[in-house]
This record gives structure tokens, C-alpha cells and sequence, in this order.
């Protein structure tokens, strides 16, 4: 220990006590001072009790020689360094040092022996300060000399005391407690003798320390043991995943991924973007505005949004889709970030793409069939409703269908159903709709502003003309097919859809009694 203990003790007590001693010898010096001063005022008193008679008479008298003989006796004494003797008649008698400084002097009256209320004259005594002063100095220091030596005597068995009582015991402590590794196993002795004092109860509290420390630490090592393997176990899941894992911050750049999501987004296959170290995530989507968006609102409500994202990748010239699932999290430092999961699902999404094509669509003619058609219609008829137009609804039946399938068969039926509808669809408008109700049957729907009639017959015109056309037939023949045509206009004809259809199917009718390849429009009975 380069600051002893004891030492520093040992000094503080010295310190102490040499202070205490000073303060003691100042009252002492003055206290001593002032008994000292007190027993030589009354030893003049008696000094003059003893020469007032005689020099009474001197004074009375005038007495010069006996007034000297009084004064040189009372000067011969120590303790006196002056005397004066005055009377009244003008004597005045003095030994050793002036008396001018009335300061210090003490003043006896001598009174006439025969009159004792007549003041005759008096003797003015000044004490030896000199005397005084040597003697309380000798006393003061004697005082302050048996203090020092206490305070030496004391100093030196505090030291001891200290040493063998506190110092050695806590040397002995600290050094052992040294040798004590933090988690390893090790307790402290206690010094022999201190085993029920402060000194035992130190150890036994440290002890327990060190028990509760290794207890601890060994707690905190399996801790962190199986925090690592845990770590290392999601650090496999994270990177091993199928599906594509990753981090954004606030400002929708890409913090963290494992190795599926730069796979499924296309990432590591893109030197462009492989080169950069911040990707930003919208920007790897078909629609990044959409993407940015999305996020901002995620930020907005912390809410779990999943939605399926089209990539800005292609693959083999296919489009990519991903399922994915946006939530939020917060860091240590209080970051909002996003967390994803992306699942490929280019496949499912084509296939439910084909499988709501097919639902809707005629497998032959990939025309919109009778359902999806009349959801189309009744769309088309509300429209139509709001802009102030007139939809016009056209049922068409082909003339001569039913022979070319009993003549030449169901594939050539085919043949002639495609190609009708192939011509159909170069006739129209894109935003007309084009309908298979089934068999030979087929609707065409489209708006006017008015109605005009006569854009009406332009239209069957250009489509009976196309109708006209020979068909070739894989057999190396060709057929010419007619169609009857139905028309029905709303509001007037029908204001729903239904009603439509019946109307243009009953002109559609009239148009075969009419000798077919026509079209009539509806009229009310």
C-alpha cells in the first residue's frame, strides 16, 4: 500500500493533537498569565501592609531619609521594578524606573496616624513585568513540552496499535482478495483474532460478494453461451430461408436481406445494383411511386400491410411478382424501421391470372362468356346511365352454322367459330364489348350519344360484310357464313339488361323470318 494506513492516521492524530496543544498552551500562557499577575499584586499588597506604618510617619514628617529607607526596601524585592513615595508637603522619593505611565502602577494613600480622614501622601508600586513575563513563558513552554511529549507517546501507539490492529488484517485482506481472479473460485480468510469483530464481518460480507459475483458471472457466461447459439441458430434461419427477408430505415433504404430476397428481387444478379450500397427498395418495383406510398402509410399507422408487388426485373421476359408482408419495428435508439417477407409468386399469380381468364372467358373463341359478359353490360348500362348515353345491344345468330357442323364436322364448326370471332373482334371498338352466349350466339354492345341510326346500320353493314368473307376449312373447302342480327337501344328498347337481351333476342327472331343474313331492330307490340 504506498498510503499506509496507519501512517495516514498516525498523521491526522499528530496534526490534531500538536494543534490542540497550541490552542491549550495560548489559554494556558494567558490563563497563567493572569493567576501569576494576580499573586503579585497581592504580595505588594503585603509588602505594603508591611511598610505602611513607617511610611506613614516618613510622609507625615517629610521625612526624606526614612521615606528613602521605606522605598529602597521595597524596591530590593523581585517582584517590584519601581517605587515612589509622594506626600502632600512636597516630598517625592523614587527607586527604579519612572513612574509617568500610570499603567501597571498600583497607588496605596497613607492617611495621618492621628487623623485618619487626611490624606498625607502615598506609594505608587509598579510590579516587574519583566518577572512576570519570564515566569508565565517558563511555565507556557514546561506546559507546552509535556504536551508534545504526550502527543509523541500517543502518536507512536496509535501507529502501533493501528499497525498490528487495522493495517496488517487489511493488507493481509487486499492482497489475498488480488489473487482472486473474477468468476474463479476463492474466499478470504479472516486475520486470526478478528474473527467477531468489523474486520471479520468485512470478510465474511466480501466473501459473500465473491459467491454472488461468480454466481453471477458464471450465469451471465451460459447466458451469453446460449444467446450466441440462438444468434447463430437465426443467423442460419435468416440466411437459409426460402423466403426473402429484409430491414428498411425510415427513409426506405435497404439496411439489411438475406440472400433469398437478393436472389428473388434480383439484386445479385444486377451489377447495377449490386455496385450500390444503398439500395433504395421502391425502386426495385414496377411502380415505385406505388411502392413509396405503401411504406409512407405503413410508417403512418404501424400496421401490417401485405399485398402482392410487381418487380421491375424481368425474367425470360416474363413479368416477377412478390407476395409481400410490410410491418413495423424499433430499434434500441428508438429508429422506427420496416421489416419484410417476400414470397416469389410470379406462378401463382399467372395461374390465378389464367384461372380468372378462363373463368371469364369462352375456351374457344377467348371471347367473354354469358357471365362475365352480363357483368360487363350491366357496368356498360350504368355508365351510359351517368354520361346521359345510349347503350346499344346487338344479338347476333349465324345463319348456316348447323350445317357446316352436321356436313363437315364439329372441327370445322370450330374453324367457323374462331374466325367469326376473330373478325367480330377487328370490327369493334376496344371499348366495346364482344360477348359468346354460347352455340352461334354472340353480343356486341357499344354506347352512343345519341341515336343515330344510321351509325347503327353503318356498323352492320361493315360486320355483315366481314361476315361475308369465305372461311377455309382444313379439309380445303371454304363455306360462307350469314348472320341475324337483333338490336336493342335504352333506354328505350329496355333500361336493364335483361330486359335488353330478351328485346334484341326477339329482333334477333324477326330477322330469321325475315329470310335471315339481316338485322331488325326491336319493336313493341
Amino acid at each position: 500500500m504506498n498510503n499506509k494506513l496507519h501512517l495516514h492516521v498516525a498523521r491526522i492524530i499528530t496534526l490534531g493533537t500538536i494543534l490542540f496543544a497550541i490552542v491549550v498552551s495560548t489559554i494556558f500562557y494567558y490563563y497563567s498569565r493572569s493567576v501569576q499577575q494576580s499573586i503579585m499584586e497581592k504580595s505588594i499588597q503585603q509588602l505594603f501592609i508591611t511598610v505602611k506604618s513607617t511610611a506613614t510617619i516618613a510622609a507625615y514628617l517629610g521625612n526624606e531619609e526614612l521615606a528613602k529607607e521605606v522605598v529602597e526596601g521595597l524596591s530590593k524585592n523581585d517582584i517590584v521594578s519601581a517605587t515612589a513615595l509622594t506626600s502632600v508637603s512636597g516630598l517625592n522619593v523614587i527607586v527604579g524606573d519612572q513612574l509617568s505611565e500610570p499603567v501597571g502602577t498600583m497607588f496605596f494613600p497613607l492617611y495621618n496616624p492621628f487623623e485618619a480622614s487626611e490624606r498625607v501622601g502615598e506609594i505608587q508600586i509598579r510590579p516587574n513585568k519583566a518577572l512576570l513575563n519570564q515566569y508565565v513563558k517558563s511555565s507556557a513552554l514546561e506546559q507546552l513540552f509535556i504536551l508534545l511529549t504526550l502527543i509523541l507517546v500517543v502518536a507512536v501507539l496509535v501507529l502501533t496499535m493501528m499497525r498490528r490492529v487495522l493495517t496488517r488484517p487489511i493488507q493481509s485482506i487486499a492482497a489475498s482478495l488480488h489473487k482472486i481472479k473474477p468468476g474463479e473460485a476463492g474466499q478470504l480468510v479472516c486475520p486470526k483474532g478478528h474473527e467477531n469483530n468489523d474486520i471479520g464481518h468485512l470478510v465474511g460480507d466480501i466473501n459473500k460478494l465473491l459467491v454472488s459475483t461468480r454466481n453471477t458471472i458464471e450465469q451471465e457466461r451460459q447466458l451469453r453461451s446460449r444467446v450466441e447459439g440462438m444468434e447463430k441458430h437465426f443467423r442460419l434461419i435468416f440466411e437459409r430461408a426460402s423466403a426473402g427477408i429484409f430491414l428498411l430505415d425510415s427513409s426506405f433504404h435497404l439496411k439489411s436481406s438475406n440472400l433469398a430476397f437478393k436472389k428473388i428481387a434480383g439484386i445479385v444478379e444486377s451489377e447495377r445494383r449490386e455496385s450500390r450500397k444503398n439500395i433504395y427498395l421502391p425502386e426495385l418495383f414496377f411502380d415505385p411511386h406505388t411502392v413509396k406510398n405503401l411504406l409512407h402509410e405503413i410508417l403512418k399507422t404501424n400496421r401490417q400491410t401485405a399485398c402482392d408487388l410487381r418487380l421491375d426485373t424481368m425474367v425470360n421476359g416474363e413479368e416477377r411478382w412478390l407476395h409481400c408482408l410490410f410491418s413495423t419495428v424499433h430499434s434500441d435508439q428508438e429508429e422506427t424501421m420496416i421489416e419484410g417477407l417476400v414470397i416469389d409468386v410470379t406462378e401463382r399469380t399467372f395461374q390465378m391470372e389464367r384461372i380468372l381468364f378462363e373463368s371469364e372467358h369462352d375456351p374457344l373463341t377467348q371471347l367473354f362468356n354469358r357471365r362475365a359478359g352480363e357483368q360487363l353490360l350491366n357496368i356498360m348500362l350504368t355508365n351510359a346511365r351517368k354520361n346521359g348515353d345510349q347503350l346499344v345491344l346487338m344479338l347476333i345468330d349465324l345463319d348456316g352454322f348447323k350445317e357446316v357442323n352436321d356436313n363437315f364436322g364439329h372441327d370445322a364448326g370450330d374453324i367457323v367459330l374462331v374466325e367469326i370471332a376473330n373478325r367480330m373482334q377487328t370490327t369493334i371498338r376496344k371499348e366495346d364489348i364482344l360477348i359468346r352466349l354460347g352455340g352461334d350466339e354472340f353480343v356486341i354492345a357499344f354506347t352512343l350519344r345519341n341515336e343515330d341510326r344510321d351509325e347503327i346500320d353503318l356498323f352492320v353493314e361493315k360486320l355483315q360484310n366481314r361476315f361475308k368473307t369465305q372461311i377455309n376449312l382444313n379439309n380445303g373447302q371454304s363455306i360462307t357464313i350469314g348472320s341475324s342480327i337483333g338490336i336493342a337501344v335504352s333506354p328505350h328498347d329496355g333500361e336493364n339488361i335483361e330486359t335488353l337481351m330478351t328485346n334484341a333476342d326477339s329482333a334477333m327472331y324477326q330477322s330469321k323470318r325475315k329470310g335471315k343474313n339481316c338485322a331488325s331492330y326491336y319493336l313493341a307490340a
